[in-house]
This record gives structure tokens, sequence and C-alpha cells, in this order.
């Protein structure tokens, strides 16, 4: 299986590239310039992350790592569709980009991505609030199990602790969160993703 992904650092390609590295799949990174209006050949709208299969384009971060995570069930990453953790798994997979990335983007949005004119200072405290509510059911978690699925490391962590580092000085006053993070990082994986981008296990795009 020949894997290009295309990729620019503080990207949401820092979660896939921290998989392939778990599962051990030979890949060729393809650097964007996004930052400087480089448009990327494998995704329709020119966007980060994306990857060509064997020459097939694909996108959508949380589909490229369920699906890759399914190429490999030696690995253990993601239960088998017959597992009754599937659906837990699968829960989780789409939690991370449906429920806890958003408010944490539209903060980053209005407070640092956006050039300042461009901001609206108001939409700040509504989205931290939003995003408090949604760490505060994460502690909850946490103070329980190591991983979402509870002492087993999966894609899922992934999914999840990748949003969870953009936003680090919001999880500080959780240790349980802190802890999760910190677990995450020192994977010997996590380590290679990011050997050349200190955050390639973080990042938004």
């Amino acid at each position: 299986m020949d894997i290009e992904l295309f990729y620019t650092p503080h990207t949401r390609a820092g979660r896939v590239r921290w998989l392939l590295e778990e599962l051990g799949l030979p890949y060729t990174l393809q650097p964007v310039d996004l930052f400087r209006g480089e448009r990327n050949p494998a995704h329709p709208l020119g966007m980060v992350p994306a990857m060509r299969v064997d020459g097939e384009p694909m996108f959508e971060s949380g589909a490229m790592c369920m699906w890759l995570a399914d190429q490999a069930p030696a690995k253990g990453l993601a239960p088998a569709r017959d597992d009754a953790q599937r659906r837990q798994y699968e829960q989780w997979m789409f939690f991370g980009p449906a429920t806890l990335e958003p408010p944490a983007f539209e903060l980053l949005l209005h407070t640092r991505i956006l050039p300042e004119e461009l901001r609206v200072p108001e939409i700040a405290p509504f989205a931290e609030q939003s995003y408090r509510r949604v760490l505060d059911m994460l502690v909850t978690h946490f103070q329980q199990h190591d991983y979402l699925l509870g002492n087993t490391f999966s894609t899922a962590d992934i999914m999840v602790g990748h949003t969870l580092t953009w936003l680090p000085e919001l999880i500080a006053p959780y240790p349980p969160l802190l802890a999760y993070t910190e677990r995450l990082g020192m994977r010997d994986a996590c380590k290679r993703a990011r050997k050349h981008n200190t955050d390639d296990c973080g990042g938004a795009s």
C-alpha cells in the first residue's frame, strides 16, 4: 500500500501522521505550505490533511484515521466490528471532531487565528464556556480510566488527545486531563511524529 500524506505542521494532519507512526505503515510526507497560500492538490478544497492511497485521494482526518486503523487489525488500535467495544470506539471517534473540536476551534479563531479586525470578541467567552463544559465531562471519565476505552489505547485517543493539546492553558486546571495528555505524549509514535515539529501530536487548522 502506497500512502502519501499531504501535511502542514500545526494542523489536523498531525493526528494522521501520529497514527501512521503508531501503525508502523510506511508513508511519504508531502509538505503543503498552507499558511502561505499553497493549496493541497489531493483535497477538493485545497485543505489539509489529505492522503493518497495507491494514487486515490482521501480527506477528512477522522475518516482517514478510522480507515487506517482498520487496515492494521493486528496493531489493536481499533476494536473489530463485532467487538462489544466497537460502539464506544466509534462514539469517541466522532466525539472528537463533532463535540470537542467546535468550541475549541471557535475560541482559537477569535483569539489567535483570524486577523484582529475579523475577530468577534463576544464569541470567545461563549466558546470557552462550551469547551469547559466538555472538559468537565472528560475529567469525570479520566478520573476512572487511563484511556477512552478503559485501559486500552486506541485511535480514538489520537482523535481526542490531539485536540486537547490545542489549548493547553485551558486544561492546566484539570489534573486528569493533564495526566492523560502527558501519557499520550510519552508514546514513542507520538514522539516520532513530532520529531521535527514540536506539536505534531497537537495543532489545529
